[in-house]
């Protein structure tokens, strides 16, 4: 099976199951995507106003000294950080199980499924709680690596901002750009370590649902495959990835220009006629860049499923292995 056969197949079996767009778009809501989604509507400070909030408190920490407010707000963060990974992780998983069951039942990707019932797999089931925990396991193992790396990239980012804040050198560029172009190794290091463990949890999480493995059997499966085949797995990320980054970037820019129309005409409350025009074409922008987002997104999960499924078989050709085969749905040799 190729890898443009797997794109284009889960493509079609997407397009044929609207099902599984909600789904996915509450799983990549969950997992982050809420804030790429809201960043449109909402107004981003000013460095001014970071300065006044954020200046005394980085100077503080800088000299040793942390008051007992941030540590409260420090602890407070760390509480709904794990609370945000095990409550919403297990939702988003339930999500993903659900999708990935719809689209192995699939009848065209189903046909091409005929060891389901062979030593080692099974069939697509409906989520239960302990598959649900042995995929949020793995996932959340999976994503170890940018745990990391996030902790250490928001230290960094952390004396980067203080010394934008502090001493600038170069006002004319936002703050946010300043601070990238101090540490760009950040950068780098979060998309790879996010691209491994998405990659990894992917083929782990589908490998659990459809065969029925382990966390350690299917992290080993996951780790093996995406190193034996690296081409593949990249593929398979960044090809339906850059499809919800095009989706996504004029989704935003469109929404946030609405947005933009809507507080200007706010400051106007005489012309009813054009607030309710203005706040009509926010909501539209706004849902139609969500419904594109949720078919993207359940293609890029429908094609780590139809990989998985038809990993060694050819999509949408014959399952008969060479002529006079015996097929398990007694098809063969009847008149």
């Amino acid at each position: 099976m190729t890898r443009g056969a797997a794109l284009g197949g889960a493509l079609l079996v997407t397009l044929a199951t609207p099902a599984t767009w909600p789904l996915a778009l509450g799983a990549f809501l969950i997992r982050g995507g809420i804030m790429l989604v809201a960043l449109p509507l909402v107004v981003l400070p000013t460095p001014v106003g970071l300065g006044n909030v954020l200046g005394p408190t980085l100077t503080s920490m800088a000299f040793g000294s942390v008051s007992t407010e941030v540590l409260i707000v420090l602890g407070l963060t760390v509480v709904g950080a794990l609370t945000w990974l095990v409550i919403g992780g297990w939702l988003a998983v339930v999500l993903e199980m659900e999708a990935i069951r719809i689209v192995a039942l699939d009848e065209d990707v189903a046909a091409h499924d005929e060891d389901a019932a062979a030593p080692g797999r099974t069939s697509a089931s409906p989520a239960t709680g302990r598959t649900a925990a042995r995929v949020l396991v793995a996932r959340l193992i999976a994503n170890i690596p940018l745990g990391l790396v996030l902790a250490w990239g928001l230290i960094r980012l952390v004396i980067v901002t203080y010394d934008e804040l502090t001493s600038p050198l170069d006002v004319s560029m936002p703050i946010v750009v300043r601070v990238l172009r101090g540490a760009p190794e950040v950068v780098v290091g979060i998309g790879l370590a996010w691209m491994v463990g998405q990659i990894v949890g992917a083929v782990a999480a589908r490998r659990i649902v459809l065969a029925g493995d382990g966390v350690g059997r299917a992290l080993r499966f996951a780790l093996h495959t995406s190193i034996r085949h690296p081409l593949s797995a990249l593929g398979s990320f960044w090809i339906p990835t850059l499809g919800l980054i095009v989706v996504l970037v004029p989704s935003a820019l469109a929404a946030a220009a609405a947005a933009g129309a809507v507080r200007s005409v706010l400051r106007q409350p005489d012309d009813p006629i054009a607030i309710l025009v203005a706040v009509l074409s926010l909501v539209l922008l706004w849902v139609v860049g969500l419904v594109l987002a949720a078919v993207v997104c359940a293609w890029r999960s429908a094609v780590w499923t139809v990989a998985a499924i038809a990993r060694d078989r050819t999509f949408g050709g014959s399952t008969d292995r060479r002529p006079g085969d015996w097929r398990r749905d007694r098809s063969s040799g009847t008149l």
